[in-house]
């Protein structure tokens, strides 16, 4: 008897051990204690600044740093920085113009007679819409086209509801000769009438208008297009495991959530605090989470978008497409003889990356569950995808490219040739409320119950990618826009993603050193439902931690890719629990990110922002000497195939240095024998005759006096068409001087200078591919 119950007893003691082992292992997934190595987070916000109450935060924000990656901390304003930002007033659109086509429902065209009586003194004769469509044919493929419908009469004032199209282009006419038989309208019948004609073209700002035209304005247009999400069917999906069975039943009045993002170009974290206090002060009283320690993993949009919206480098994306016929592009070439000096010319087929359409964009994962997705970008030069061509297949419900490029050349627009115009107006509007505009249309249309959940991507350039200053104008704009969303609870299910990509790159203050940091370190928020508090505190705390690690655009994928799977696996959607595993060097958010380096955060070296580098003066003899050595591998290496066409550039001004001493020596296998570098520099000068300024960082050994290049050189200001001769190789633009643009330049004579070119020209052909 007392052997059987001491057996019972040893296994009633296996059983009890089994079961607490079991639980700690249950809670520790449930709870997931993260490190005692993570440090509360620092309010740094706008606020705090303006309160003069930067000393001990400071203290606190630079120890968070640690020695694995130490960012130095900066005040946004600055004196070496408040000196280079000149604000300028707010550019006033004319008020003497309005809009004589309204839209009522999202989809019906309505003439607005009391503008026509205000503005037009009653002389608009009849009013039409054209159908505004992609063109996915276009022979050289390059998202660049769009397609018009024939005109369509607005009869009585008004239309039936649109739904066939996103977007039309409306035309009001005053010509009462061309359309009218006496006092009879006979519209496109009149015998000596001149057509109004539909274009399916390269959008181009000559483009003949027909006579009497005096209003042209683009409406977006938006509709349900996606059938109603069905909860019941998303919760009984048969890919959920026994964990759901310990979770609340609350699980099944859930509803999965949208995603928005709203990305402003160029826009750093320490510029969105200067130029947006109002808009931010707003969103944190939300419960906005700020990542101030965010860094880039590439220099401009494109290498900074596809990996956090692909999960893949841009190199990938940047293989020329051999294929396909509509990716070859011809090019000329401008060639001088050494021994006559005669000019030939040499055309090429120069070959350009794309389509994208079978990438792993994360949105078409979205897509296949029944989300309403969208993209818009405001340029058309500088689409996210310029210059590879982006995708031959709508890749979203909503695609406002054509949008934007027909809006370009309409009579409301104030033409302009390049970026950033100097009036940014679309009649009597500011260009960033268009994608406002649209956007709190198409979230009233789709977030009045949660039954159509979205994702989609709002990205504007307008207002600050080129004149660093413009931010300012929209603070005010922007804080309006996100109060009337929660006002009307539209955000309610949404997970808002407020950013910019890269800081800014060639504005005055990116020659300061905190200008050097700051291009590195670009804006990124986001905010939760409010119910995310209490259903996921821990993933909650996590984020929180998270706001002062070092973060990146692959953490922000894996986020992504994080609540994807919550939509994926209903029955659990706790972000810690979904069968979430990350696939780049990136860690989700919602998990605790360790203090880590540049390396396992996946940011390459020469973007890398974690730094102990102090200023040195630029007088000293070191110091030219690595500027010499920067231009040298410019106009040796970077250009050495296109001598032909680039002038040599020479060393103009050293206008900053710094260096850091490796706490490690660098090592670098050279040619002849390893080298142990012992400082880092960074140099930051001028060239002649270009007036290029170039960030250069090297490694340098003091006993040797050896120079190695420590990561490519960056130019740090713009080279508008300076450089427009290079055609094959779009990266070595920013260095390349063209011997063409000089020579018109010192002639001052452009149209002479292309007769003599013409009269010694022979031409050769060749082909060559595009690696940008």
């Amino acid at each position: 008897m007392p052997n059987r119950f001491r057996k019972r007893s040893h296994i009633l003691y296996i059983l009890v051990t089994l079961n607490i082992i079991f639980f700690l292992v249950v809670y520790r997934r449930l709870i997931l204690i993260t490190s005692s190595s993570v440090i509360s987070s620092v309010d740094l916000s706008i606020a705090s600044f303006n309160e003069n109450n930067l000393d001990g935060q400071n203290d606190l924000y630079s120890s968070l740093s640690s020695s694995i990656c130490y960012i130095p901390t900066f005040d946004p304003w600055d004196q070496t920085v408040a000196k280079t930002i000149r604000i300028k007033p707010i550019y006033r659109c004319p008020m003497n113009k309005q809009s004589l086509i309204n839209i009522i429902d999202n989809t019906q065209l309505v003439f607005n007679q009391t503008v026509n009586e205000t503005f037009y003194s009653s002389s608009i004769t009849h009013c039409v819409y054209l159908k505004v469509g992609r063109n996915s044919e276009e022979k050289f493929f390059r998202d660049w086209s769009y397609t018009l419908s024939e005109p369509i009469l607005i009869v009585n004032g008004r239309t039936d509801s649109i739904t066939d199209v996103d977007f039309v282009l409306t035309r009001c006419y005053n010509d009462r000769q061309g359309y009218f038989n006496g006092t009879e309208f006979c519209g496109y019948n009149c015998l000596n009438t001149i057509k109004i004609n539909p274009v399916d073209k390269k959008a181009s700002p000559t483009t003949p208008k027909s006579p009497g035209l005096v209003y042209e304005y683009i409406h977006p247009l938006i509709r349900l297009k996606k059938p109603r999400f069905s909860r019941d069917v998303w919760l009984n999906k048969e890919n959920s495991n026994w964990i759901s069975k310990l979770l609340p039943s609350s699980i099944s009045n859930r509803s999965p959530p949208s995603v928005i993002m709203v990305i402003l170009d160029a826009v750093s974290d320490l510029q969105a605090r200067r130029a947006l206090p109002q808009t931010l002060s707003y969103l944190k009283s939300q419960g906005l989470f700020t990542f101030q320690r965010h860094a880039i993993v590439g220099d401009g949009t494109f290498e900074n978008i596809v990996p956090m919206l692909f999960g893949q480098p841009s190199t990938n994306y940047q293989k020329p497409n051999m294929n396909d016929s509509r990716y070859e592009f011809p090019r000329t070439e401008i060639k001088v003889d050494k021994k006559t000096k005669k000019r030939y010319q040499i055309k090429k087929i120069v070959h350009y990356p794309g389509p994208y359409d079978d990438y792993p964009f994360i949105l078409k994962n979205f897509s296949k569950l029944n989300y309403t997705t969208f993209f818009s970008e405001e340029w058309r030069e500088s689409a996210f995808y310029n210059l590879k061509n982006g995708f031959r297949q709508q890749p979203t419900d909503f695609y406002l490219r054509p949008y934007w490029l027909a809006l370009y050349e309409t009579m409301s627009y104030n033409k302009y040739g390049g970026n950033s115009n100097p009036k940014p107006c679309y009649l009597n509007k500011l260009l960033h409320f268009l994608s406002l505009d649209w956007l709190e249309r198409f979230l009233t249309v789709h977030h009045k119950t949660p039954d159509y959940p979205t994702f989609g991507i709002m990205k504007m350039n307008e207002m600050s990618h080129d004149y660093l200053e413009r931010l300012f104008w929209i603070d005010y704009d922007l804080k309006n826009f996100f109060e009337n969303l929660f006002q009307k609870n539209l955000l309610n299910n949404t997970i808002l993603i407020f950013c910019g990509d890269h800081g800014h790159r060639q504005h005055r203050l990116r020659q300061t050193r905190i200008g050097s940091f700051e291009v590195k370190l670009p804006f990124f928020s986001m905010l939760f439902p409010q119910s995310y508090k209490q259903e996921f505190p821990q993933a909650m705390k996590n984020l929180k931690n998270n706001e002062q690690m070092l973060t990146s655009w692959w953490d922000v994928y894996e986020t992504l890719a994080n609540i994807l799977k919550m939509v994926e696996e209903p029955n659990i959607f706790d972000p810690l629990l979904v069968n979430w595993r990350s696939t780049t060097t990136g860690i989700s958010l919602f998990h605790p990110i360790p203090e880590r380096n540049c390396s396992s955060a996946g940011i390459p070296e020469k973007y890398c922002p974690c730094s102990r580098s102090t200023p040195l003066d630029i007088t000293l003899p070191v110091i030219k000497d690595l500027a010499l050595a920067s231009i040298d591998h410019i106009n040796n290496v970077k250009l050495k195939s296109h001598m032909h066409l680039c002038l040599p550039l020479e060393l103009k001004t050293i206008i900053r240095a710094e260096v850091e001493k490796l706490v490690i020596p660098k090592i670098v296998n050279n040619k002849t024998a390893a080298v142990n570098f012992t400082h880092s520099y960074t140099v930051l000068f001028e060239v002649s005759p270009s007036g290029g300024i170039f960030e250069s960082r090297l490694l340098y050994h003091e006993q040797t006096k050896k120079i190695q290049l420590h990561s490519d050189i960056l130019r740090v200001n713009l080279y508008g068409q300076t450089s427009t001769c290079i055609q094959d190789k779009y990266e070595l633009r920013s260095f390349c001087y063209c011997i063409s643009y000089h020579q018109k330049l010192k002639n001052n004579q452009s149209s002479s200078i292309t007769v003599q070119y013409a009269s010694n020209t022979t031409v050769i052909n060749s082909t060559t591919t595009i690696k940008n």
